[in-house]
């Protein structure tokens, strides 16, 4: 799943995955970043472009008739309609992490441990046994 290591930035502010994980620590108190930030800091991104490429926000049917042929870079990847297993459904490329002991201000950190969906993804640790 999404972790702050993706490489990908968010198309609406150029932010790093970096970025958004920091933001949200620093915004929530101090907690860690989780792995849907990326999802659904992404799903924002997918709805705004939807928006834009409508022609007219307020008209629903607009919306609607621009998602199957919509295409969006976001903070999980490029997105794109169309290619999905159904109407109107994506299916991201999902890598595998692992939650493991901290090694910063955190009980725990989470870690990309695998990359073959996408090999821009590099992984931050090997896969550790759990004991």
């Amino acid at each position: 799943y999404w972790s702050p290591a993706f490489p990908y930035r968010w198309g609406l502010t150029g932010m790093t995955a970096k970025d958004i994980a920091d933001g949200w620590t620093s915004s929530s108190g101090g907690k860690p970043s989780h792995p849907q930030l990326g999802g659904s800091s992404s799903l924002i991104e997918v709805g705004i472009a939807a928006l834009k490429a409508s022609g007219n926000p307020m008209d629903k049917a607009a919306v609607a008739a621009v998602m199957p042929t919509l295409s969006v870079d976001t903070t999980m990847g490029k997105v794109t309609w169309g290619t999905g297993p159904v109407p109107n459904v994506v299916a991201t490329e999902i890598m595998g992490g692992q939650w493991i002991k901290g090694a910063g201000a955190f009980a725990l950190d989470w870690v990309l441990v695998e990359n073959v969906n996408d090999p821009n993804v590099q992984p931050q640790a090997k896969l550790q046994p759990i004991a």
